[in-house]
């Protein structure tokens, strides 16, 4: 069996406009799209199957009946997949860890890793926070010195961040990048930086859930070991991070290049054009390589694989 092909979900976001349709040619989609679900079997939202024996059924409907593609029976979806084009920066937020999701009736917690595409000179985003102590973060929080409490790191393009639950994270604005985030739809605010709405509204903040899932005290970003590079004819293969939450891998194709893996794959195209098993592709497409087919990748493209 070839590729399976997915139609992109667009989200509408407080903090999206034009960046994501435009980056990624997603030119039909309503401005104030902030992001897109590019492999999701959440309720609110699963990819529709665009060719094959499986065309115009869901991702859900794959992952329940037809666990011959992926190879995980009686297992979850593991993540949500998405390319996020920020306007503006988002909220700080926080994630809870195994043991608060499911407390919540999830399976897992909600561990997040980013690959940033393309950000602005200068760019960074929150990561961790300086308190020392619940109650120092508490005294700082009520005195509305956000300032002293996030850390910034600074980032490029070609970066990954891992963003353990727990982390106190968020995307600074114009950072475009792939995200992946185990599924568990549960996402706490933080802070927001006191914005309003037309009715100069302030959202709604998650202080309390917050502060319980707060990994550590202070919080740091702690180095990835260094990412495995596997070169080929016709491209490159590097893997940032494997775990019991996600594999990410990056394939840089330059010519003719075949991918092979006994597992299963969600990519998208994240810069340049080719063709993958004979089909066109340009940036922002969304194939499944099912488990144990690998597939052939031509042209000048980078493409991100993420597995269970």
């Amino acid at each position: 069996m070839s590729v399976l092909f997915f139609e992109a979900i667009a989200r509408p976001a407080i903090w999206g406009n034009t960046l994501v349709k435009n980056y990624f040619g997603y030119h039909s989609m309503p401005d104030g799209t902030g992001q897109t679900w590019a492999f999701s079997c959440d309720p609110k939202g699963s990819n529709v199957c665009e060719n094959g024996p499986f065309k115009g059924q869901t991702l859900a409907e794959l992952w329940r009946d037809h666990q011959e593609l992926f190879g995980r029976e009686g297992e979850p979806f593991p993540v949500i997949i998405s390319l996020v084009g920020p306007e503006d920066k988002l909220s700080v937020q926080i994630h809870p860890g195994d043991e608060a999701a499911r407390k919540l009736g999830f399976p897992f917690g909600k561990n997040e890793a980013w690959y940033f595409l393309d950000c602005p000179e200068g760019a960074s985003i929150v990561y961790g926070h300086n308190a020392t102590s619940e109650d120092e973060l508490r005294q700082l929080a009520a005195q509305d010195r956000w300032d002293e409490i996030i850390r910034q790191l600074p980032v490029k393009s070609g970066d990954f961040v891992y963003t353990p639950a727990g982390t106190v994270h968020g995307v600074g604005a114009g950072c475009v990048t792939y995200e992946i985030q185990q599924a568990t739809d549960v996402t706490y605010r933080f802070y927001d930086y006191h914005r309003t709405d037309a009715q100069g509204n302030e959202r709604e903040l998650h202080f309390e859930e917050s502060v319980a899932c707060i990994a550590n005290y202070p919080q740091v970003h702690e180095p990835l070991p260094e990412a495995v590079v596997q070169e080929a004819p016709g491209g490159d293969r590097t893997t940032f991070i494997s775990n019991d939450s996600f594999t990410v891998t990056r394939v840089r194709v330059d010519g003719t290049y075949r991918f092979d893996d006994p597992n299963y794959q969600l990519a998208t195209v994240v810069a340049g054009t080719g063709r993958v098993d004979g089909v066109t592709v340009s940036i922002g497409d969304s194939f499944l390589i099912p488990m144990g087919e690998g597939a052939t990748l031509e042209g000048c493209m980078t493409v991100m694989m993420t597995r269970k």
